[in-house]
């Protein structure tokens, strides 16, 4: 999973249950992968479900082993989706939940709604968060304890009527989260996606009330956001660029940036880009291949999981191959590679080894070079971005003071918002009644 995302954050993991068992709910965005980072991230006795209950007898089957004190991720709304909303939830999760809490003793199970948060889903190398809520007690009928299921997966999941409305929380953050770096330097340094998952969920709840108690203010606040982030993307720039603007532009900086773009990806010349090369490149084009031939006639969920089981299958089979063609070509003594021993210390090591570890070895390089060119690719990314950021700061079309003026005013505004409410987050905090959103208890700082 570290090679698929960059960044895993997990948000209060401390609330799953040490000592019964407990039933996990959460919505559908990541299809696969929701799947796969449950079973992956969460330290707990997990047992397998399909998603569906075929009869009473497997009704009772799983419903036994919850209330004995494992625990199972049940996705409620079925299939999974890209909608920015929770679908209508099946009844599977409270049923079993319901049956479980009957057939307990003394320690009885509860519910765990998780929120899956993709910075973007199914792109590779992006950041995923998976925040884990506070324990909800089993009770009441089975319609009652769905729609408090429901409620809590919203609540979780920050979830809006449509996607418009989620990015601009997101966008409204970012604004936040600029202006609060630049009054605090430190907090850039030590920022993650958790912590800008949270800070999201704080936007909404203040957004929500907001819009509850004074709609006309809410509506402005909310057109000045959409007209400055527009203007940014016009310009290709985000939030914080804006503010960490240096007030002398100079000549030094901008001869910098490029030098650390040229360094970074001189890095990415020689044995390492050409192993990444060989060892990547031919099973990502027949993955690539495959969800052209086969993936375009699918939802685009699960074309998510078509890409990744293509690539468990192809990339080991393909690994396998071109470690045995290197382990000839540095073997055989008529191989081409001999020639350039003298201009690698890689190629030089690698000759000097025992023949029965040249296998291995190489079986372990040809992955491991492709990670390695990852991050190299990374860093010369973004000092490639740096150097145009650097560009554009030296751009006198550009009348940042203005374009800063805006941003300082609108961020202030909206931090002034958040400073005189209690909201997520805070140590006067008060979750919701399960199944309620955050906003209902949102109120003023006394």
């Amino acid at each position: 999973m570290s090679t698929w995302f960059r960044e895993i954050s997990i948000i209060d993991i401390d609330n799953l249950p040490k000592d019964r068992g407990c039933v996990i709910v959460s919505w559908h965005p990541g299809g696969l992968f929701d799947k796969m980072l449950t079973k992956g991230l969460l330290p707990i006795e997990q047992i397998s479900f399909d998603g569906q209950i075929d009869d009473q007898n497997d009704l009772e089957e799983l419903a036994t082993k919850v209330a004995t004190g494992k625990s199972i991720v049940v996705f409620p709304e079925g299939d999974s989706h890209s909608s920015s909303n929770a679908k209508e939830i099946e009844d599977n999760a409270a049923r079993i939940a319901l049956r479980a809490f009957d057939l307990a003793d003394e320690k009885k199970p509860v519910i765990i709604p998780i929120g899956m948060h993709y910075s973007r889903g199914h792109y590779f190398r992006e950041r995923v968060a998976l925040t884990i809520e506070r324990p909800i007690e089993i009770s009441g009928t089975t319609e009652e304890l769905s729609e408090v299921i429901s409620g809590e997966i919203s609540r979780a999941s920050l979830l809006r009527d449509d996607w418009q409305d989620r990015e601009l929380i997101w966008k409204a953050r970012s604004i936040i989260q600029a202006e609060r770096s630049r009054q605090n330097p430190d907090l850039e340094k030590i920022s993650t996606y958790g912590d800008g998952v949270l800070g999201a969920r704080r936007v909404r709840a203040a957004w929500e009330w907001l819009a509850k108690n004074d709609s006309e203010k809410c509506s402005k606040l909310e057109q000045r956001t959409k007209k400055h982030m527009a203007d940014l993307e016009q310009l290709d720039l985000k939030p914080h660029h804006v503010d960490n603007r240096p007030q002398s532009v100079t000549n030094k900086g901008f001869a910098k940036s490029i030098f650390l773009w040229l360094f970074a990806w001189s890095f990415m010349l020689g044995f390492v880009t050409f192993s990444a090369i060989v060892g990547s490149f031919p099973p990502f084009l027949l993955v690539v291949l495959i969800d052209r031939w086969i993936g375009n006639k699918m939802k685009e969920i699960d074309r998510g999981a078509l890409k990744l089981y293509s690539a468990v299958v192809i990339y080991p089979i393909w690994w396998i191959i071109t470690a045995g063609a290197f382990t000839w070509a540095l073997l055989s003594d008529s191989s081409p590679l001999s020639n350039f021993s003298d201009y690698s210390v890689i190629l030089e090591f690698l000759f000097s080894l025992p023949a029965v570890l040249i296998f291995p070895i190489m079986l372990w390089w040809m992955p491991t070079a492709g990670k390695l060119q990852i991050k190299l690719y990374t860093k010369g990314k973004s000092s490639w971005r740096r150097m145009r950021l650097w560009a554009k700061w030296r751009n006198p079309s550009f009348d940042w003071d203005i374009l800063c003026n805006v941003q300082r005013k609108l961020a202030s505004d909206l931090v002034q918002i958040g400073d005189g409410l209690v909201l997520p987050g805070d140590e006067d905090w008060i979750d919701p009644k399960p199944g309620k959103d955050d906003f209902t208890v949102v109120r003023l700082r006394a």
